[in-house]
Formats: C-alpha cells, structure tokens, sequence
C-alpha cells in the first residue's frame, strides 16, 4: 500500500478525534459528573447520527482499554492536571496528526526523507511541550491562589463552618483553578467517599507541593486533634512567603529563561526559512557522508544548551 494513502488515512481519522475532543474542551469546567453522564446518555439517545454514536462509543472503548497500561494512566493523569478535556485516545491521535503534519510539511518542502524525519522529530514533542506548558501554568494559577484559600478556610470555620463546609465555600467564592478542584472534592463527598481521601485526590490532581502541605496538617489534625484554624493560620503564612520568594525568582530569572527559549528556537526558525528559500541548497546537509554530523551536533547541541539554561535558571524554594 502507498505510504501517502496510509498517512491520509491516519489524518482523517486524526482529525475525526480532534474535533470531538474540541468540542468537549468547550463544554463548561464545572458541570457535575453524574449530570454530565446524563447529559450524553440523553444526547446520544435523541441523535439522529449513528456514525457519530459509534465514533463516540469506539473512542470510549478504546480508551478505557489502554488506560490499563500504567504510561497511559499516567498521561491521562497528565490530562487532567493541565486541564485539557481530551481522553488519552483523543490525544494519542492529535499527537499523530501534528507528527504526520511536520512529516509530510518536511517531506513537501525538501523533497527529501531526512529533512522530514526531522520535522518529524520536532512535531512529535511539541504536543508534549503544550503539555507541560499547560500543567505548568495551572499549577502556577493554583499556588498563587492557596494563601487566600487558607484564609477563607480558617475564616469560615471560626465562624463555625465544618471542615466540608468550609471547603463548599471555598469552591463557590474562588476562581478557576481552585473553585472547580474544591468542588469535585464536595462532590467526592456527597457520592460517598470520606473528606480525608477525597483531599487526597485532590493532591494527586493538582500535584501541589504546598497543597500537599495543606492537606498534611489536616490529617495531622485529624488523627491527633488540636485547632485547626490555627494550624491553618500558620501554613497560610509559610505558603505566603513562599509564593512570595517563588514570585521573586521568577522576575529574577525571566531574562535568563527566555534567552534559553530563543537561543532554542532561533536555530529552528532559520533552518525552516532557509528550507522554504532554497531548499536544494539545505537539503544538501543532511545527504550522507560527513555533512550529516553537522545538523546532528547541532541539534545536539540545542537540546544539551536548553537543558543547562533550565536547570541553572530552576531555583527550589
């Protein structure tokens, strides 16, 4: 079979998954999950399209089959933490797309197989990259949040809320990030679960280390007993200084982290400009003999040079 005709195929139905999985990123964040259950029950049940249901069902059957494998468990972990309403499956096939896209984009403009390895290479990660920089900024958005979160919890329970009380509150007067993680614990709670394990899916979600340090104390209150309000009180002062110190180091190292992001990309963006103005002259690189060492210590060099700048520019508080 032509290899054309098999990376066609595999962009159709990479686009088929895509626009489900859009759709579903453009549903509300805080709907409830039974009602949300209920909801494509009823939609499913009144749709006149029976390649969309079966698209629908085969996408959730194949899901539920390779989240099994732990890599899978841990990407749909992932998934959740940078709050991308995708399944696995839905994303497993958007990473296809955009590798086929860098492939057949490397393979047009160089005429050349190696040049579209490359490109390959690159469009493979960059899904990866959107990843991170998506559960980065989540976390970055929640961190900043805890030291008003603990103030409303022990405000709320020295005017004699209970814990789960207090909590329900939290999750209706903050904003996103927070509101909608302290609501599924409420939610957690009210399906059965206990308040303790229900915070602590709310750790493994979110992957905090200042959360952790929250949810610590009060089982630590838990099981010895004590004030609460004032364990709270005395946490809410250590995360303030360490959001504080974290703000400042940022701002400290803004400058050094965004050369390493444009030293990375520079080489990149010059590599595709110079394909698209003479690309017989590019494609001469990556011919074999000796001038295929120089586009792969190159590369080497990028990613060894972007790894040093992360790591002496990530400073642990």
């Amino acid at each position: 079979m032509d290899f054309s005709l098999i990376v066609g195929a595999l962009i159709g139905l990479a686009i088929t998954v895509v626009f489900i999985g859009v759709g579903r990123a453009l549903e509300r964040v805080g709907v409830d999950r039974l009602q949300e259950y209920i909801d494509v029950r009823s939609t499913q049940a009144h749709s006149t399209s029976r390649l969309a249901r079966s698209v629908g069902e085969l996408s959730q059957g194949f899901d539920k089959v390779i989240r099994s494998i732990a890599v899978f468990d841990w990407l749909a972990h992932g998934l959740q933490r940078a709050d991308l309403r995708l399944t696995v499956t839905e994303y497993l096939f958007f990473w296809l797309l955009v590798t086929a896209t860098a492939v057949a984009a490397g393979r047009v403009i160089s005429g050349n197989w190696l040049p579209a390895v490359v490109a390959g290479l690159f469009g493979a990660l960059m899904p990866h990259f959107f990843l991170r920089f998506r559960q980065g900024s989540r976390l970055h958005a929640f961190d900043s949040q805890l030291g008003n979160i603990l103030l409303q919890l022990s405000g709320s329970m020295r005017a004699g809320y209970g814990l789960l009380q207090a909590i329900d509150f939290v999750s209706h007067e903050m904003p996103p990030p927070v509101g909608p993680e302290f609501g599924q614990v409420v939610r957690d709670v009210k399906l059965g679960r206990s308040v303790m394990a229900a915070l602590d899916d709310l750790t493994e979600r979110v992957g905090s280390d200042d959360l952790t340090l929250i949810v610590t104390s009060i089982h630590i209150h838990h099981e010895t007993g004590g004030n609460l309000t004032e364990i709270l009180e005395t946490v809410a002062g250590t995360i303030r200084e360490r959001v504080r110190i974290k703000g400042e180091l940022r701002s400290l190292t803004a400058q050094q982290r965004y050369s390493g992001y444009v030293l990375a990309a520079l080489p990149i963006l010059m590599f595709f400009v110079l394909m698209l103005i003479n690309p017989q002259y590019e494609s001469r690189l990556f011919q074999p003999g000796p001038t295929l060492c120089i586009p792969i210590g190159s590369m080497a060099s990028m990613l060894v040079g972007f790894l040093a700048i992360r790591r002496i520019v990530a400073i642990e508080v």
